[in-house]
């Protein structure tokens, strides 16, 4: 028996056709991919600044909390900053009361008999004096007992001449040395001791 097809034939899609819808697919696929991956990196990203505005949060909140703490330890530095400063004053005024004993001390131990000391003037560790004695020998002792010291440095005659005290011949002097003041020692406690007289001696 012959069976007859009468229903039209289905037409099959070019070639062409089929690449270009395969091509649309695929095309979708990517973009649908790109946007997942794009929703992803932006949830991802939401997220980290999300936590970073909470630690910044965090953070000014404890930065608040101690903010009192700080002024009071700014206040306290400032204080004591201050108060180290009045004590270096102190210190230098103290030492200076030490230094000007312990030298007038020294100086009047260095005194030989027949002289005598008129002025004594220091200045920035320059020390002025100016006397009288009875003979050029008394002078050099002077200048000898100076060198002696240890504070005492580069002790120099700047004038020497004859003069006349109550009619008698003297030599008028005057002479100076130098100090490290830095170095001068505080004075050691007096000992209780009969003074020694000094023939003539008068400061």
């Amino acid at each position: 028996m012959i069976r007859i097809n009468l229903l039209p034939r289905e037409e099959k899609p070019s070639k062409e056709v089929q690449t270009w819808r395969r091509i649309f697919i695929w095309s979708l696929i990517g973009a649908a991919l790109v946007v997942i991956v794009g929703i992803g990196i932006h949830i991802y990203r939401s997220y980290e600044i999300a936590t970073l505005k909470g630690d910044i949060a965090e953070a000014k909140r404890e930065l608040s909390k101690y903010e009192g703490q700080a002024a009071l330890v700014r206040d306290l530095t400032a204080k004591r900053k201050a108060i180290e400063q009045r004590i270096q004053v102190i210190e230098g005024l103290d030492r200076d009361r030490f230094m000007r004993v312990y030298l007038l001390d020294e100086l009047a131990r260095s005194v030989p008999d027949y002289v005598w000391l008129e002025t004594c003037e220091e200045k920035a560790g320059t020390v002025s004096l100016k006397g009288m004695a009875f003979s050029n020998l008394a002078v050099s002792q002077l200048m000898d007992g100076l060198e002696a010291k240890a504070h005492v440095d580069s002790v120099y005659l700047r004038v020497i001449k004859k003069e006349e005290l109550d009619n008698q011949p003297v030599l008028g002097f005057e002479l100076g040395y130098h100090i490290p003041v830095t170095a001068v020692p505080k004075p050691a406690p007096a000992k209780t001791q009969a003074a020694k007289p000094r023939a003539g001696a008068r400061s």
